[in-house]
């Protein structure tokens, strides 16, 4: 058994000979010439191997022809490891070679049933680097496309894999890569790609969730893996982003920034210090690009949308147009930002960081560090609520909505220091509360951005009118009540965990 440690990225089509050109690959050592690769992935009708995590494949390169098991790869911010056999293929399937008990199990239990379900077929080039003694890294550039019923969509893939060495020296690589060129982190295999095209499945936007935290755990290692399950959601809507107009995968990439800045807030105690600092901007600053994008399209959807059920005479057409272009816009740039060079430094940077941290720390149990942070964020809350009872403007409101956050991720990171049943009815009635926050602030933010609209274009004016009179009423009830909730919900104890 192999098992192969490597980084893939994802390039666009046009930038291939970029790439090729790269100073550290057009120096680089070429092993073989290119190659023509056609894979059949092979299963039962009902996909048994695939929902084991078990893929098995043939592959045609030239005269040779291989046979190949894999099993699920454990991926970290796109560097993953993955158990391998590979062996000579005859035309019919022999699995006595697979020294683990279950995949072996399963793939004879059903070998008299294994049918092909896709191919994969494209053109790559092999090179070797060798960036300081004692490491080996090979880079292989696939070009070519998956078909599967008929369907077709493109590879166009950069990986490093790595032969001797570790793995900062992949990211190393990758980040120095990645600096000029426009590569993604990307952690779905070729296989998992053709496995969704045979099903017909769209991409669907990653959700951050919460980890589930082992309080038994070291906390410095419950941070890695719980930061780096939330870097796979970034790069996984990072990606999609650039291929779709749907504004929810933006939405979600922004998540997957936030939570990673909770993380980093709630674990501080046992971070270094300028880590924290650093990452903290850093992510900041990646979030903020894409606050536009995102912040039009609440205003498309949660505004206009909302006040067209009372527009009878019309009035919002030309004003929806305006917003739609706006919206379209910022999704643009957003795409460009995110396939040009450089786009994926800030992700491979941060996996490098993790990577880097120290594991040999005096530490605090991870339930007192769980306790302490959830605590810290109730105080702030609390503050936060103090201010905006005092002066009910929309920046304390939003002070308070931004607190409210960090309270839900402490809650939701740190959900096994609760009861179970309790912590979930508490956390709906933090999200209602968030909910009706997050409605106030987005006519904060919408309705300036109308009214300016309105003075660069009369004609405007009276859709505009109409817009703010629609929400006034219900927004004005929302502000009356919303601080009395906010009391309820910090007054109760569950938050004194």
């Amino acid at each position: 058994m192999a098992n192969e440690i490597e980084l893939k990225l994802a390039f666009p089509p046009a930038a291939r000979a970029a790439i090729l050109r790269h100073p550290l690959l057009a120096n680089a050592k070429r092993i073989g010439r290119a190659q023509t690769l056609i894979n059949t992935y092979f299963d039962t009708p009902e996909m048994a191997l695939s929902a084991r995590r078990v893929a098995l494949r043939t592959r045609k390169a030239g005269k040779l022809w291989l046979q190949t098991v894999k099993c699920a790869a454990e991926s970290l911010g796109g560097l993953s490891s993955r158990p391998e056999w590979e062996q000579a293929f005859n035309g019919s399937f022999d699995f006595s070679a697979i020294d683990a008990p279950a995949p072996r199990r399963l793939l004879e239990k059903h070998a008299h049933r294994i049918v092909p379900l896709f191919t994969t077929n494209f053109r790559r080039e092999t090179l070797l680097l060798t960036p300081r003694e004692g490491v080996r890294i090979q880079v292989m550039i696939d070009s070519g496309e998956i078909s599967a019923n008929g369907r077709v969509e493109p590879i166009s893939e950069l990986e490093l894999e790595l032969e001797t060495g570790c793995a900062d020296d992949l990211l190393a690589i990758a980040s120095e890569l990645a600096t000029s060129l426009p590569l993604l982190p990307y952690d779905p295999s070729k296989a998992a790609r053709g496995y969704a095209l045979f099903r017909n499945e769209s991409i669907k936007p990653a959700r951050p969730a919460a980890p589930r935290l082992d309080l038994q755990a070291a906390p410095l290692q419950a941070f890695v893996g719980a930061a780096f399950q939330t870097i796979t959601a970034w790069a996984a809507n990072q990606h999609a982003a650039i291929e779709s107009d749907d504004p929810e995968f933006v939405h979600q990439l922004r998540l997957s920034l936030r939570r990673l800045r909770s993380l980093i807030r709630l674990f501080t105690p046992v971070l270094p210090a300028d880590f924290v600092s650093h990452w903290q901007a850093a992510l900041a600053a990646e979030a903020n690009s894409f606050a536009e994008a995102r912040e039009l399209s609440v205003l498309c959807t949660e505004v206009l949308d909302a006040a067209s059920e009372g527009d009878s005479d019309q009035r919002l057409p030309a004003l929806r147009s305006r917003a739609q272009s706006a919206a379209a816009a910022a999704t643009a740039a957003v795409k460009a930002r995110l396939g040009a060079a450089g786009a994926g430094v800030v992700l491979l940077s941060l996996s490098r960081a993790l990577h880097a941290l120290p594991t040999q720390t005096t530490q605090p149990a991870l339930a007192d560090l769980a306790t302490q942070a959830l605590h810290a964020q109730h105080k702030h809350a609390c503050r936060c609520f103090a201010k905006a009872k005092a002066e009910r403007s929309a920046e304390n409101l939003h002070a308070l909505r931004i607190a409210l956050k960090r309270l839900r991720h402490a809650a939701e990171t740190f959900a096994p220091i609760f009861p179970a049943k309790a912590h979930e009815r508490a956390l709906a009635e933090l999200g209602c509360r968030l909910s009706e926050l997050g409605r106030l602030h987005d006519l904060a933010e919408a309705l300036p951005r109308l009214a300016d609209w309105a003075s660069e274009d009369p004609t405007l004016r009276e859709a505009v009118a109409f817009v703010a009179g629609w929400h006034a009423a219900t927004s004005l009830k929302l502000r009356r009540r919303i601080l009395p909730r906010c009391a309820e919900l910090l007054k109760q104890k569950h938050w004194r965990a």
